[in-house]
């Protein structure tokens, strides 16, 4: 059987034959099999999902940026010149490793998204011996060690070149504390400001990155990171301009407000210019209120506008990506850049800073500490409990037969807890988590046949 390319080499099992598929579409089939990508259904994007508006979650925002990664890829393999197929061929840029990492970049978000990120990170720092929380971290603990197809070896065994390309944060923690900011433009996709690996997860990432001594992202990570940025300016903007949130018809009013909300938001990137961001934001909102004409989303013509104004910023996100002779091989013009923080802007002017949702925002936090404080207790006491579900009893329990997690950590114990009580967490969507703390408490009036956790 021929050796495949190291790109396409698994950690696990080394060699397999499907005269079907090539391993990078095994890849994606392996994630959009796992349980751990179905419960993204139940996570929320902004809001919360069981709110009654068809919202997105983090399950269709997923979807999407796989989708729109396949078209960067696309894209960039139009070009049939030698020059362009040179360039292909050292970024290494695949549509089905791209559509890959989209589709799991996401997938260790726990409960309520990025509201329990710092909850959590405190609660593991607090633990002694743990580096704290990440969701992308937790996104490449789930996919190299918690997710399970086969009882011979931890994770989905996915190839080098998609565990490189779901890496938008390609560094410890350590590494980045120190150098927080390593590109000196904020615009520059080679390089990001937050880390993607656990200690306990250093040999994985290690052998992902095939012996990379920097913190430069591959050319198939920038594509999905830049996807996931087009992604969440537009699909949350429809989503709030139906729910009248938005009001995309009549923007102007607030322009300068919204440019002096975005530049205290934005200020701490590097070289990040209000004046470029000035004059997108005036497109944006140019866009929207020639085509948008009432606050009502219903109407045949506002849902037509929608959809053109929305395809045109897709399209031009699409062709700001171009190929470059220096490594990572990918670049993104820097004006499409500020577009699509000008998008952003108006779900952060908007809702993600409205009152109403900080106030649930707030609530969830607490249901997550709650969570955590009550299962922690529950494990310190007995890590054999029936009290505690069957699968944090086995996430306890593999931790302890870990030898990468065991000698990653100093207060072991403790930390063995903490670790098994996030990882666990990471696993539940938020209805799960919502019933659980309440079970817990004393508050709930579920019944005790048919509990889902048994």
């Amino acid at each position: 059987m021929r050796k495949p390319k190291p790109e396409a080499e698994r950690r696990h099992v080394k060699f397999e034959h499907d005269p079907f598929r090539t391993p990078f579409q095994r890849d994606r089939d392996r994630v959009l099999y796992s349980s751990a990508f179905r419960r993204l259904s139940g996570v929320a994007q902004v809001a919360a999902v069981n709110e009654q508006r068809v919202l997105h979650n983090r399950l269709t925002h997923s979807l999407k940026v796989a989708q729109l990664g396949r078209r960067l890829v696309q894209h960039l393999k139009h070009d049939k010149s030698a020059e362009a197929r040179a360039l292909r061929k050292l970024s290494g840029i695949q549509a089905d490793v791209v559509e890959t990492a989209g589709l799991v970049h996401d997938i260790g978000h726990p409960p309520f998204g990025h509201v329990a990120e710092p909850v959590l990170d405190a609660c593991l720092r607090g633990a002694g011996g743990l580096e704290g929380f990440e969701g992308n971290a937790q996104s490449f603990r789930i996919v190299t060690k918690l997710a399970r197809r086969r009882t011979e070896h931890p994770g989905l065994d996915l190839t080098r070149a998609s565990l490189d390309a779901m890496l938008k944060y390609p560094q410890p923690r350590s590494a980045a504390a120190d150098a927080p900011f390593a590109a000196p433009t904020w615009t520059d996709r080679g390089y990001g400001s937050k880390w993607g690996t656990y200690l306990s997860e250093l040999k994985d990432f290690r052998w992902a990155r095939q012996g990379a001594t920097t913190c430069l992202r591959s050319a198939n990570a920038i594509l999905m990171d830049w996807a996931d940025d087009i992604t969440y300016a537009t699909h949350d903007i429809e989503d709030y301009f139906r729910a009248g949130l938005i009001p995309l018809h009549n923007l102007a009013g607030d322009r300068d407000r919204i440019a002096k909300h975005a530049c205290r938001r934005l200020s701490g990137l590097p070289n990040f210019d209000p004046a470029r961001f000035g004059e997108e934001l005036d497109k944006v909102i140019d866009r929207f209120t020639a085509g948008i004409k009432s606050s009502c989303w219903e109407t045949r013509r506002n849902r037509a506008a929608m959809n053109k104004i929305t395809t045109d910023n897709l399209s031009e996100c699409v062709a700001a990506v171009s190929l470059v002779e220096a490594a990572p091989f990918v670049s993104v013009d820097p004006q499409c850049q500020y577009l699509v923080e000008a998008l952003k802007e108006l779900t952060w002017f908007y809702v993600i800073d409205r009152p109403s949702l900080a106030v649930m925002q707030e609530g969830q936090k607490y249901i997550i500490q709650s969570l955590y404080d009550r299962l922690s207790n529950c494990l310190a006491e007995s890590p054999k409990s029936p009290r505690l579900p069957i699968q944090l009893r086995a996430t306890y329990r593999d931790l302890g037969h870990d030898p990468d997690f065991m000698s990653s950590c100093t207060k072991t114990s403790e930390a063995r807890r903490a670790r098994a009580v996030v990882d666990y967490m990471c696993l539940l969507t938020e209805a799960q988590a919502v019933d659980l703390d309440e079970r817990l408490g004393g508050r709930s009036h579920s019944s005790m046949f048919g509990a889902w956790f048994s």
